[in-house]
């Protein structure tokens, strides 16, 4: 790799949600490091612990992810009852979420900008501050006739004019709920002029997709600046020590001879946690096979009083692990379930796992239904004891689905996504200027 003219950069990395959305940048962050950068990551003050004890530097925007995980569950898919909410419920987390935004960029004292365009706010602060500015993502977020908008997802291909005018319309819907506090802030803190979809020419934006492109094939209609680079893979399962009981459940299940699986779903949010755990284990005990659970999912939705009741007794074949690093876990199980996050999709396809996808909000649905055209894995769309039941058996005997499952794992194998993406920072910098 070349250095643009051999210098030190101070590079930020500016990003919002879950976990799954601040990891990827720890990994990059660290290969930007050991190539003599500057890194900080710019995110929510509950992940300040996770990225210093990585050795990058940290700087807090506003906003509590958990809010906006539940209005997205709550709505499912992207309706006009999903905007009037987040009209009424986010104007103060998105001046906030714009104004410490600003505020950390300009503290740190950033020369170059990589962010999610989820966090809105990086494009207008590379403005103010003229430097190179890219976006990173890890859902399809530019136009493109290949693939839907990853928040407009059908439940049947419609082909290129629909996949295109997806994006189109949802540049122009996502716009429309912040433009008139964007502008605001603009002119009042910026001090920039207002702007518009046509004046941002967000589409000329250099783009980094952190997926492989075995699961997310590069459109042949992408600008080139829009690059596919491979999943950006941080290392966690060196420094993870395992409880005893866990191995010991682990050593029982193979020497009974058991299919071993993974279940879990992230930090989200359901209607009826115990229905959820119920459906689970019943499922578990008719598949046969033996569960490493990782129950992250809460009813905070539902009602005080319906949380003090005893959530439902797991039978022995079930072990309530809580969260476990994917790389650690994944290459010992015969199949994995989970929600079709990004980065777990790419921790399960790399571990050579038949996964299981039963998707919530959002990219899930994209990514449930990329892994079932690889054929290495089941896209869930409901989740009953009877089709959890059936989707464990059959990802755990169908050999085709295994046999697809290992030539995906040998493909990401070959590839390096943050040393990719470090390429491509270099050779686009000028024109991200």
């Amino acid at each position: 790799t070349v250095k643009p003219h051999g210098k030190r950069l101070k590079i930020g990395l500016l990003t919002i949600g879950s976990r799954g959305d601040v990891q990827p940048y720890i990994a990059f962050g660290k290969g930007l490091q050991k190539e003599g950068h500057d890194v900080v990551i710019i995110t929510h003050g509950e992940f300040r612990e996770f990225v210093e004890t990585h050795g990058i530097a940290f700087d807090e925007v506003a906003g509590n992810p958990a809010e906006l995980m539940s209005l997205m569950v709550e709505h499912e898919s992207l309706n006009v009852g999903l905007l009037k909410d987040a009209a009424t419920n986010f104007k103060s987390w998105i001046a906030q979420l714009l104004q410490t935004s600003w505020e950390a960029c300009v503290r740190s004292k950033i020369d170059v900008l990589v962010e999610s365009p989820s966090a809105m706010a990086g494009i207008h602060i590379a403005e103010a501050l003229q430097i190179p500015y890219m976006r990173a993502f890890t859902m399809p977020w530019t136009r493109t006739r290949a693939y839907p908008h990853a928040f407009i997802v059908p439940d049947q291909p419609k082909g290129g004019n629909y996949n295109y005018m997806t994006h189109v319309l949802w540049e122009n819907i996502f716009w429309k709920g912040i433009s008139g506090q964007v502008n605001k802030w603009r002119v009042e803190t910026l001090k920039l002029p207002k702007t518009n979809l046509e004046l941002m020419q967000q589409n000329k934006v250099p783009f980094l997709y952190n997926v492989s492109p075995t699961i997310f094939p590069p459109a042949i209609d992408f600008c080139e600046w829009v690059k596919v680079t491979g999943y950006w893979f941080l290392d966690e399962k060196q420094s993870y020590a395992p409880p005893p009981d866990l191995e010991a459940f682990i050593a029982k299940a193979r020497e009974l001879n058991k299919k071993l699986v993974y279940i879990g779903f992230g930090s989200i949010v359901v209607s009826d946690a115990k229905e959820m755990t119920k459906a689970i284990s019943d499922a578990v005990l008719e598949a046969d096979v033996y569960c490493i659970l990782n129950k992250g999912w809460s009813d905070r939705l539902s009602s005080k009083s319906d949380q003090k009741q005893i959530e439902v007794p797991l039978p022995k074949s079930i072990y309530n692990a809580g969260s476990i690093p994917h790389d650690w876990l994944f290459p010992q199980m015969d199949a994995v379930v989970h929600h079709g996050g990004s980065g777990t999709t790419g921790a399960s396809l790399k571990a050579g796992c038949p996964t299981i996808v039963k998707p919530f909000f959002g990219d899930q649905y994209f990514y449930a239904t990329r892994v079932k055209d690889t054929g290495a894995g089941i896209a869930l769309r409901k989740l009953t004891s009877k089709s959890l039941a059936r989707a464990l058996l059959e990802a755990t005997h169908n050999e085709k689905m295994k046999l697809k499952a290992q030539e995906v794992k040998e493909k990401i194998g070959l590839e390096n996504g943050v040393k990719t993406a470090i390429n491509c920072l270099y050779t686009e910098l000028e024109y991200a200027r």
